[in-house]
């Protein structure tokens, strides 16, 4: 057996275990992504309802508030 062969024999499964430690990172930064997302589209359709309700009641005050609210949710989604 050459020392390349060995070398690289001995390598392989910490090259191979990075690459799963890889993965997994990007598959948990996936995940949250996901959720943060899912989460941010639950806020947004409830200021939604919240500013239909402020529309309803003649609440002007509460419908700018909702506005801006909802305007920095929907840049943070589509950041």
């Amino acid at each position: 057996m050459s020392g390349k062969d060995f070398y690289s024999d001995m390598m392989l499964p910490y090259a191979l275990a990075y690459i799963e430690r890889k993965e997994k990172y990007v598959q948990s930064l996936y995940i949250d992504t996901l959720i943060r997302e899912s989460l941010l589209k639950e806020k947004q359709e409830k200021i939604k309802k919240q500013i239909d309700e402020a529309i309803d009641k003649g609440d002007r005050n509460r419908f700018f508030e909702l506005v801006k609210e909802l305007k920095l949710v929907e840049d943070e989604l589509n950041a």
